[in-house]
């Protein structure tokens, strides 16, 4: 009748706590090799990209997807450029421009390829042309990337930025996490 005996094995309540705490060391574990391997978050700093992304913002950084593709035209990439003194700076801007594509800003207008780009982000006439005034060839690594609001961003139009590297391509931004009222996925 020991089946039906009302005191649980001595082992039951060992065995359901072990496996309980190993069940959460596996998930912490893998949260954390997640987030090491294929996410990271930054904070947006300064207004070039909005009304897409505000400043103070906390957006998530998918660092795996560009492993296995390359960015595509209109994607949101976080980039580090490194500066003379040797800091690196890091920047969130949206990709114009790919690899083999000529850019060239010329009456207010975006032209890649010798087409005016049609996107509703760069309707507003540009007012600094910048490199850009002079037609720009990408190499087979480069992107040119613009801010959002492209009449207040440092972005490839700029000498000290210029041109990105895929190799400076952080990742794809994917996720706005904060502040709670701006959480939404990053078009």
């Amino acid at each position: 009748m020991r089946f039906y005996s009302s005191m649980p094995d001595e082992n039951f309540f060992v065995d359901k706590v072990f496996k309980w705490i190993v069940d959460v060391v596996v998930v912490i574990v893998l949260a954390l090799f997640c987030i090491t391997f294929f996410c990271e978050q930054m904070k947006v700093s300064g207004n070039s990209m909005s009304d897409t992304l505000q400043g103070e913002s906390t957006v998530l950084i998918d660092k795996f997807n560009y492993r296995l593709s390359s960015p595509d035209r209109y994607d949101v990439i976080a980039f580090s450029k490194s500066e003379k003194n040797g800091n690196k700076t890091k920047y969130i801007k949206r990709v114009i421009g790919l690899p083999g594509e000529t850019v060239l800003i010329r009456d207010n207008r975006i032209y890649v390829n010798g087409k005016e780009l049609k996107h509703e982000k760069y309707d507003e006439a540009i007012v600094n042309a910048g490199v850009a005034g002079s037609e720009i060839t990408l190499d087979y690594n480069e992107y040119f990337v613009l801010g959002d609001n492209v009449n207040s961003s440092e972005d490839s139009r700029s000498s000290a930025i210029g041109s990105i590297k895929k190799n400076e391509i952080i990742g794809k931004v994917w996720f706005t996490a904060w502040p709670f009222e701006k959480i939404k996925t990053v078009k």
